[in-house]
């Protein structure tokens, strides 16, 4: 059984071995937005949607609790979750995207520790040392009472066992932490001004699919899962889902779109280069670093774009947002490439790689009065896809370019949005027949814990199955240069007037 914890749902899913769903269910969740920059959810949202979405799939599955042989779950980060001494949250949890920490990750750069090698443009306002010192700093009675400071994965893993742990993969790639180096890294903490966080950590730093314990009497209640089940050490949604989509080795990178995109790859060489994160020593698998960029707003401006320009469609599709999206769809084909010279910056929330900037912001710009609504949409995808074209090419200078994207997540619903990112990034984008990769994977891992595999890549190779490939149209590749160097000088000319606005934002 895999459960992953979203930004805007959490999803339970029951596989078998051979990586075939067998059923899966979702409960949604809301966010909260009070201020420019900041995002915030409700641990008992969690809870709750946990419950909702467990009980109907095993349902669904009609197979006895007891036939699970393990669990493992993934979740967003990083989202930093301050509990008391009783594990009952401090206040809400600050989501992956809320970037109110700009300021602490600034001054935490500025420190110049070695350790900032994994985040080589800067450390993102989204890490736990910089919300960390927010917390510190802005509410620090909150900060005192943390006993324990949680990701969502592990806080998952808690209430499902009663056992406080921290996961490798997400310390390693949001905690700085460092097996290989032994552990917590010397003298970071205190450089960045928290060197009392030690006794907030959780004393177990467990590496992916290691024992967490047992689902407990009370969680079973609330779940419907069997009391006693195993439950494993899971990891960041996007980096477990790299196992579902078969990118277990390097010259593969997995795109994991949705309300943002991630990308993830394998190397077998130490990376650290300005515009990636990492790589992270060990995160996933032994003997590999994980390199990571991303990008922070993709789907969700899709989102907001469909809820305050499409409310003609909303109102004929009421309970079916797949079709007001493949309507778009339809409209966006219409137009060429270039979206008749609009250009979108999609950083709505800010720009994670490759200039880890959280007081980017969003641009639309070379409208007329020839724009349409279909202009506008298809430049917001064209946007994203330009902005992944520019981190596919620091990979490049690095010499470390990918022979193959591996896509899943929403934007594989769509044909043309797939093929669009074909030609700009000028690669093959590869699905496959999962579109829930991180609900897979983290089945993927509880495959492997529970003993049915010897490792997470045999796993993934009698787990994952190939669906389709979109090829570059090397004629429109070269016609998009042009708009992937507008797109690029766009944040590069706007850049002083965002951080100049950012300030006054909320005022």
């Amino acid at each position: 059984m895999g459960i992953d914890g979203g930004t805007q749902a959490l999803k339970v899913g029951v596989f078998d071995l051979t990586g075939r769903e067998v059923a899966s269910a979702t409960a949604e969740y809301p966010t909260r937005f009070p201020r420019s920059g900041w995002a915030e959810q409700d641990p008992a949202d969690w809870w709750e949607a946990l419950g909702a979405a467990s009980r109907r799939c095993m349902a669904d599955a009609a197979i006895r609790p007891e036939d699970v042989a393990g669990i493992s779950a993934d979740g967003t980060t990083c989202t930093l979750l301050p509990l008391d001494g009783s594990d009952r949250p401090l206040g809400p949890a600050l989501l992956w995207m809320d970037v109110r920490a700009a300021e602490q990750a600034r001054r935490i750069t500025e420190t110049g520790h070695a350790a900032l090698r994994y985040a080589a443009s800067g450390v993102s306002a989204e890490w736990m040392p910089p919300k960390a010192l927010w917390l510190k700093e802005h509410q620090p009675d909150v900060y005192r009472g943390a006993r324990t400071l949680m990701e969502y994965t592990d806080w998952l893993a808690l209430r499902l066992t009663g056992r406080r742990t921290l996961n490798q993969c997400t310390a390693t790639q949001r905690w700085f932490f460092d097996r290989t180096a032994g552990g917590w890294q010397a003298g970071f903490f205190e450089a960045a001004g928290l060197g009392d966080v030690y006794e907030k950590l959780p004393a177990d730093v467990l590496p992916l699919g290691t024992g967490v314990g047992e689902v407990t009497r009370e969680a079973a209640a609330h779940t419907g899962f069997a009391a006693g089940t195993p439950v494993f050490a899971g990891g960041c949604d996007a980096a477990v889902g790299t196992l579902a989509l078969d990118v277990v080795r390097p010259g593969q990178l997995a795109l994991i779109t949705g309300s943002s995109n991630v990308l993830m790859g394998y190397t077998e060489q130490p990376l650290h280069a300005p515009g990636l994160m990492g790589s992270f020593p060990e995160a996933m698998a032994p003997g590999l670093g994980l390199i990571e960029a991303g990008q922070v707003s993709t789907g969700s401006v899709i989102a907001w774009f469909r809820g305050q320009f499409a409310a003609d469609l909303l109102r004929d599709h009421p309970d079916d947002p797949g079709a007001v999206y493949r309507q778009l769809d339809r409209e966006a084909a219409l137009i060429p490439p270039g979206a008749g010279g609009v250009v979108v910056l999609e950083t709505f929330q800010g720009n994670r790689s490759p200039h880890a900037d959280p007081l980017a912001r969003g641009a639309v710009w070379g409208l007329s009065l020839h724009t349409t609504r279909a202009h506008v949409y298809r430049a917001i995808l064209e946007g994203i896809a330009y902005g992944t074209a520019q981190i596919l090419d620091v990979l490049a200078r690095h010499g470390a370019r990918p022979h193959e994207l591996v896509a899943a997540g929403g934007a594989t619903r769509s044909p043309l949005f797939l093929q669009l990112y074909a030609d700009v990034c000028g690669v093959p984008i590869r699905t496959t027949e999962t579109v829930e990769a991180s609900l897979l994977g983290s089945a993927i891992v509880a495959a492997k814990a529970s003993g049915a595999y010897e490792t997470f890549a045999a796993a993934s190779a009698q787990m994952v199955r190939t669906k389709e490939t979109h090829e570059p149209d090397p004629e429109r590749h070269e016609r998009y240069r042009f708009w992937v160097e507008q797109y690029a000088q766009t944040y590069a000319r706007l850049k002083d007037l965002m951080h100049q606005t950012a300030a006054h934002a909320d005022a």
